[in-house]
């Protein structure tokens, strides 16, 4: 098992994948698929549907575009390269799996367990990410959010040098242990979902109108 090291204090086990095995995968998106060691590079699954299991794999510099996998379980799996813009990945269980240098925009990620998850060097304005229950680290690194919206479990999130204008954070049930600190917090709503949150106390006197405002305060 290999282990990504994102600070002193957390390292999380990275996918599983041995490069050398992998098959290209010449089939389309269909129902009911049970892949696993395949190299799917330069494929194109726009707007296509499918659902079933990816394990042990790599997707790269593909195009998933409006793709819809429901339910989709992926395992030890790196994405690199890839455009996910408005695809939706719904019912999803998620385990030892990296997104890095991806167009995630508008990408609908309905997690029912997650666990391990490393997403870094994407773009993911409009997105919604939605996490059930959360197992094991989830990680965003150097991640836009613009006007993105985030929804469920955020007790094991990790999120560095990441910003959210816009972000919609209204609907979160569990931020306790969530580390906002290495973050740009401005102009999100919703920051009293985020009770429990991890930032620093020069990010608390940065938001301080924005935590007073939601607070129900009026300023005057």
């Amino acid at each position: 098992m290999k282990f990504r090291k994102i600070d002193d204090k957390l390292v999380m086990r990275k996918p599983l994948v041995e490069e050398e095995r992998l098959r290209p995968l010449d089939e389309a998106l269909d129902y009911d698929f049970e892949w696993s060691e395949r190299l799917i590079e330069g494929a194109d699954w726009t707007g296509g549907h499918g659902d079933g299991s990816l394990e042990g794999s790599v997707i790269r510099n593909s195009d998933l575009s409006g793709a819809v996998l429901s339910p989709f379980e992926v395992v030890d799996v790196a994405v690199d390269h890839a455009v996910l813009s408005n695809a939706r990945w719904e019912q999803a269980t998620a385990r030892r799996v990296e997104i890095t240098e991806s167009q995630l925009v508008g990408w609908q990620a309905q997690f029912t367990l997650v666990q391990d998850l490393y997403v870094a060097d994407s773009r993911a304005d409009f997105a919604g990410v939605s996490i059930g229950t959360a197992k094991g680290p989830v990680v965003f690194e150097r991640c836009r959010f613009t006007n993105a919206t985030f929804l469920g479990d955020l007790s094991k999130a990790v999120f560095i040098d990441c910003s959210f204008p816009g972000a919609d954070f209204s609907r979160v049930a569990n931020a306790k242990g969530c580390d906002l600190r290495r973050s740009d917090l401005g102009r999100i709503t919703g920051l009293m979902s985020l009770k429990g949150a991890l930032i620093t106390p020069d990010q608390a006197v940065e938001i301080a109108g924005e935590l007073a405002t939601a607070a129900g305060f009026k300023l005057a």
